[in-house]
């Protein structure tokens, strides 16, 4: 288990997004269509949480951060904070 650490955004990182897309609207109480990735950062823990800072369609920020438990648990990623910056 470490700390975390800033990562360069690769697909995975968008398939992750798209998992949570509706939890993050959720978390915010909004309806953004769209989330660009600005940054990733990663900490693996029993599962891999990820922060990332993304922009909506309309140019707000988000800080969202995720749980991606481990493959063997078949749990999908989810949301456990989201707010505007």
């Amino acid at each position: 288990m470490g700390g975390w650490a800033v990562v360069e955004v690769e697909e995975r990182h968008h398939q992750v997004l798209a998992v949570v897309h509706h939890g993050i609207n959720q978390h915010l109480g909004s309806t953004h269509q769209t989330f660009t990735i600005i940054e990733v950062r990663h900490q693996i823990v029993a599962g891999t949480n990820y922060q990332f800072i993304v922009e909506t369609e309309d140019h707000k920020r988000i800080q969202v951060k995720v749980f991606e438990p481990l493959p063997h648990t078949n749990q999908p990623a989810h949301v456990t904070a989201a707010v505007y910056l």
